[in-house]
């Protein structure tokens, strides 16, 4: 038990300001998305019946599935087209990362999750996400013209 606390202590040392409320906000995430996808699987239940909703998630995964899979494909072709021309990659590889982020929330159980992956293959919405990305990370110092 001592060796938790001190672990404990250390984390709280060394997360001070901003980076505590990130922490706080990711673990606030890890623990209510899950209850807010529980509590809908319930109330979407008592509308349609458990069968439908079991149901409904296993083809909106299926069909899921299908679309992330084309368009992590496509994304990646357009970062492999990238790399053999030898130009920067930046908004290629910020599309693959929403496709791919879009693909982990479709595999994930949920309505919420669901819908939050189906919203990343929009193309303009992972463009808006992607030029935030890079100003950001141009913010903090990185170039990603050098990959």
């Amino acid at each position: 038990m001592e060796v938790f606390r001190e672990a404990f202590r250390i984390l709280l040392r060394h997360l001070t300001g901003d980076s505590l409320w990130k922490a706080i906000l990711v673990l606030l995430l890890f623990s209510l998305v899950p209850l807010a996808e529980i509590f809908l699987f319930i109330y979407i239940g008592t509308l349609i019946g458990n069968y439908l909703v079991l149901m409904a998630a296993v083809i909106v995964g299926l069909v899921g599935g299908v679309l992330a899979l084309r368009q992590a494909q496509d994304a990646a072709a357009k970062v492999k087209k990238k790399i053999r021309r030898k130009e920067p990659l930046g908004r290629e590889l910020a599309d693959l990362a929403g496709v791919i982020a879009g693909c982990v929330l479709l595999i994930t159980p949920g309505f919420i999750t669901d819908l939050i992956g189906f919203l990343l293959f929009l193309p303009s919405l992972r463009e808006a996400l992607g030029r935030a990305l890079v100003k950001r990370l141009k913010r903090s110092g990185y170039s990603l013209n050098s990959l």
